[in-house]
């Protein structure tokens, strides 16, 4: 009795081992280089020896993989072979049908997670008997990493006859220059960048802004000539595409003096610079000519405050740049004196006027309108 015990003991022992050659320890695979990754999650009592050893490839590989990370019960790791990658899909040798049109070949598909049968059936065009009948299932019941013979059937295509087209390249025009006659280029046109420019508001820094529009600081900086993160409220600060190029500088026309005043033998070139605007019988004085702004104990920088030569203190000057085409007003609060920073200028101006103006340099190109002096106009 004792006998019949234990052979049927070894009996389902060799039941099971039978039923779980069709399994894999693996939850799946990966392609490395064309070459076949395991993924393995690990048990209990797995080590790095143990996995290496069921899958026949050297522990040590396993181990520099894997970096070598501390092994815990559930977690993955991968143990490369140099198996080729199949994509988990090994055909076997076609099949043909009775009809000789059709050709069933079985697909290896290992089950992954969440797969059943219905699906695989639906996804390789077959059916879930027919999965079942190819595996000799007796349920729908599957495991992770079970490997199942799936018969897909495809239909025979007739060969394909490849029909070698040669490419004939079309004759390059021939071009008849005339020595004589200079043959123009045509000008490759470009789209015009686009023009950003941005107005700093308060509490804005040379970080927000240069952060806001991507870019660095030290091209902020680049873009428009600062040395330093200093900013004010109303700076206009270039962003992207150029200014306007400018133009150069044109003098004014020259007229001779026909007057009998000791002074009127010398050509000038605007009168309103030398005398009074009156003395000429003008109403209004145009001048155009250079600027410049300066930073001065004597002028405070956040007002419109102006120097001019003739211009009455007290006076509102109106002063534009044409390269910005902004026009703004200043109060004259006194005359200046010709000095290196002041030479050959018109007027000079305190940075307000100057940002109010748009004035990329300190130096820069301006009109200026006034009107004369009442006083003068009465004499």
């Amino acid at each position: 009795m004792y006998k019949y015990y234990i052979v049927s003991i070894f009996a389902a022992v060799l039941s099971v081992s039978a039923a779980s050659a069709g399994t894999r320890d693996s939850i799946g695979v990966e392609n490395k280089n064309g070459k076949k990754v395991i993924i393995h999650q690990v048990l209990a009592k797995d080590t790095y020896y143990s996995i290496a050893r069921r899958y026949n490839v050297v522990p040590k590989d396993v181990m520099n993989f894997n970096d070598s990370k501390f092994l815990s019960i559930g977690i993955t790791i991968k143990v490369p072979t140099n198996l080729p990658f199949t994509d988990n899909k090994v055909s076997t040798t076609p099949v043909a049908t009775a009809n000789g049109t059709d050709v069933q070949n079985l697909t290896e598909h290992v089950v992954q997670k969440k797969e059943n049968l219905n699906m695989l059936a639906e996804k390789y065009g077959t059916t879930v008997n027919e999965i079942k009948k190819a595996n000799n299932l007796t349920s729908i019941n599957l495991q992770i990493g079970q490997i199942l013979k799936i018969p897909a059937k495809v239909v025979a295509e007739p060969e394909k006859t490849e029909v070698m087209v040669a490419k004939i390249d079309p004759p390059k025009p021939v071009v008849v220059v005339n020595k004589k006659e200079p043959i123009a280029k045509p000008v490759e046109q470009t789209a015009d960048e686009e023009f950003i420019e941005h107005t700093v508001a308060s509490n804005e820094t040379m970080y927000s802004i240069a952060t806001r529009y991507k870019i660095s600081m030290d091209q902020l900086k680049a873009k428009n000539n600062l040395k330093d993160n200093a900013l004010s409220v109303g700076q206009k600060l270039l962003i992207k595409g150029q200014y306007p190029a400018k133009k150069p500088f044109t003098p004014p026309v020259t007229t001779t003096s026909t007057s009998t005043d000791p002074d009127s033998n010398n050509t000038i070139k605007d009168p309103s610079l030398k005398y009074a605007a009156s003395r000429y019988g003008l109403n209004q004085v145009d001048e155009k000519g250079t600027a410049v702004w300066i930073a001065d104990a004597d002028l405070d920088p956040s007002k419109m405050l102006v120097l001019h030569r003739t211009a009455p203190i007290g006076k509102v000057i109106k002063i534009t740049n044409p390269m910005t085409n902004r026009t703004t007003f200043a109060k004259v609060v006194g005359k200046f004196t010709e000095n290196e920073s002041t030479k050959d200028v018109i007027i000079v101006m305190t940075k307000a006027v100057a940002d109010a103006l748009g004035a990329l340099d300190k130096r820069f190109y301006c009109n200026l309108t006034y009107g004369p002096d009442p006083v003068e106009n009465e004499q």
